[in-house]
């Protein structure tokens, strides 16, 4: 298995465990609560594994703060509405249904970054996409 895919897999397992945890026995706590407790244990685990690691860091240079800074912020968003949806009781299978759109929604930002006009059948991918997501969301559970 190539070294990018086992981290895509350990990354779908470790964040699908972590919604089947909060789903399980976290939802009833405040959102900005578990967005708070999930930023420090991150930074605290992030700061423990720099300290220990072995490869050259490498700081942002330039420009690339900006972008620190509003991947810090759509982060930000990203859990603080996660957790908001669990505490909706969304539930842990339809909050990650919708993550299956991720990729549709990835490729659409890319689109707009990178100036360039999607082909007509990554367009027909984004509808498909998006009707099968509605469908299986407004069905009967």
């Amino acid at each position: 298995m190539k070294t990018a895919t086992l981290f895509c897999t350990l990354a779908m397992l470790f964040y699908a465990l972590e919604i089947a945890l909060t789903d399980w026995k976290l939802a009833n706590i405040s959102p900005r609560l578990l967005t708070l407790f999930y930023a420090i244990g991150v930074a605290v685990c992030a700061a423990v594994t720099l300290s220990i690691g072995h490869e050259k860091i490498r700081m942002p240079e330039g420009n690339q703060w900006l972008f620190v800074f509003l991947m810090i912020v759509a982060s930000f968003i990203a859990a603080e509405t996660h957790f908001a949806a669990l505490n909706s009781q969304s539930g842990a299978v339809t909050l990650t249904m919708f993550y299956c759109l991720m990729p549709v929604a990835a490729s659409f930002y890319m689109a707009i970054f990178k100036w360039e006009l999607p082909n007509v059948r990554v367009i027909l991918a984004w509808l498909v996409a998006a009707f099968a997501l509605y469908l299986l969301s407004t069905g009967e559970k």
